[in-house]
């Protein structure tokens, strides 16, 4: 007895032990020169690349390398290092200042993978990116045997909810929202579906989607009862599916698309016997709770790691460039500019360009940095900034 107890724990602590984030610690140092006398701004940027060193050396560097060639001539050959690990947290071991330069050395905690398991460094990412809203529309309806009476319901909805409160989320309000858009929940949406919402909720994600659930006949598989403190419990079977994805309201960009079937079994003692088709259908979904929020939270918690961590990407609207030539330059002095990876022109019509950045950075950081920046002389403004699409203007 005493072996089978032993042996049950040393099963229970393995499976806590997988269920972890992945945690190395290192140190790293950086360097940052000083500039008009600001050791302020020089000890926080050598801090930043010192704590990038620290993650390079626990999670490894990715080399990516970017060539296109047109009409037989090189237009774009650029070599980016990403990496995958994340601060959870970190303390400064030394900070000079020698020759004009800052060096910061730092001891940090990486975590290499995971990143969804520790609830403390999820919550803590979710507040650096700025406490993001998100707005939750899931279509969710149990389709009776009749198939005349479909029913309406919200447990996917409620158990995504309460997983993006918990992570800290700002949770928009889609029954509101949808008194106005007359939504209902879609496979896909375009850029136009995903900007309305993004206007009228004034939310930066939207987590969208289908669920169906489909009574079935009971005595198919022959009736089966049991009676406990609450009376007569039957199994009610059930079958179903569900189609859901996240994507940025301002950039379009599908953080995740995910599918899976429903499906109410014997065998699952949460969900086997019951009171009716519909307490089945919300067991079920609450005993599916991980299938569901788990990869949808692993994916944007990475799709937030690798924006705090190699870069965030922005849309740059820039207005006031008398021609393509002028575009191609304001291009390239975009790429001079401190904490900017790369730069990507996506068109020029009317004076008006449209360019795709990756900035080490916050989108507010950049548009500090492009508003005191000048233009062949000329004042840059910046118009707007909302989420991580900026609007510039040049002046004349």
């Amino acid at each position: 007895m005493k072996t089978l107890k032993l042996t049950l724990v040393s099963l229970a602590l393995s499976l806590l032990a997988f269920a972890q984030a992945t945690v190395v610690t290192k140190e790293g140092t950086g360097e940052s020169a000083v500039v008009k006398g600001d050791d302020v701004k020089a000890y926080e940027d050598a801090k930043e690349k010192a704590l990038r060193a620290a993650v390079e050396q626990a999670a490894g560097v990715r080399i990516d390398a970017d060539t296109v060639v047109v009409n037989n001539q090189l237009v774009r050959d650029q070599v980016f290092a990403n990496t995958s690990g994340y601060v959870k947290k970190y303390d400064v071991l030394e900070k000079k200042i020698e020759k004009g330069v800052a060096i910061v050395k730092v001891k940090a905690d990486v975590i290499t993978d995971n990143l969804d398991k520790d609830i403390t460094a999820a919550r803590d990412l979710v507040k650096r990116m700025g406490r993001p809203s998100i707005v939750i529309v899931v279509q969710e309806q149990t389709v009776p045997l009749d198939q005349k009476a479909i029913i309406s319901s919200e447990s996917i909805a409620t158990v995504l909810t309460e997983a993006m409160k918990a992570d800290g989320w700002d949770i928009k309000d889609a029954q509101a929202m949808n008194r106005k858009l007359k939504l209902e929940g879609a496979a896909t949406m375009g850029a136009t579906e995903l900007k309305e919402i993004g206007d009228l909720s004034k939310a930066n994600y939207v987590l969208y989607g289908k669920a169906v659930m489909r009574h079935q006949d009971m005595g198919s598989g022959g009736l089966i009862q049991a009676r406990d403190a609450k009376g007569v419990q039957q199994f009610f079977p059930l079958s179903g599916e569900y189609d859901l994805a996240v994507a940025a309201t301002d950039s379009e960009e599908q953080i995740i698309k995910l599918n899976g079937k429903l499906v109410s079994e014997l065998s699952s003692p949460k969900v086997s016997l019951s009171v009716s088709y519909e307490r089945t259908a919300f067991d079920l979904i609450k005993a599916r709770r991980e299938d569901i929020v788990a990869p949808v939270r692993k994916a944007i918690l990475d799709h937030f790691r690798d924006q705090a961590v190699n870069g965030k990407k922005i849309t740059v609207s820039v207005k006031g460039l008398e021609s393509f030539t002028a575009a191609k330059d304001f291009k390239k002095a975009m790429e001079s500019m401190k904490g900017l990876k790369e730069a990507t022109q996506d068109g020029f019509a009317d004076g008006k360009a449209a360019y795709r950045v990756t900035f080490l950075g916050s989108t507010q950081d950049f548009a500090e940095l492009v508003e005191a920046a000048t233009f062949k002389k000329r004042k840059i403004n910046v118009v707007s900034v909302s989420g991580n699409v900026l609007e510039v203007q040049v002046t004349k």
